[in-house]
């Protein structure tokens, strides 16, 4: 059976950490040591989860002068959402 290309996104995004990270950059660009500045983690670790993000299309980096500015890339979720078109009319068990 093949693996679908979703996997590897929903693996990533186990991580809490990189969905916070994802999340603020789809509000606003920033770079590796702002990104530090607003959590509880070193720039070295920020560095580290954005590296991951970035091998798998969910964010890019445009250089600029000497900074490197993250954003998110939309076309990274592109797997995630053919996922979820194929499997919406799954029934959702509601919770008592």
């Amino acid at each position: 059976m093949r693996r679908h290309p979703a996997i590897p996104v929903f693996r990533i995004f186990g991580v809490p950490l990189r969905v916070v990270i994802f999340q603020r950059l789809a509000r606003k660009p920033a770079t590796a040591s702002e990104l530090a500045q607003e959590l509880p983690i070193s720039r070295t670790a920020v560095v580290q989860h954005l590296t991951v993000l970035r091998r798998h299309g969910l964010v890019d980096a445009a250089v600029d002068g000497r900074r490197r500015v993250y954003r998110t890339t939309p076309s990274g979720l592109a797997p995630l959402r053919d996922w979820l078109t194929r499997h919406e009319h799954v029934p959702i068990a509601r919770q008592h």
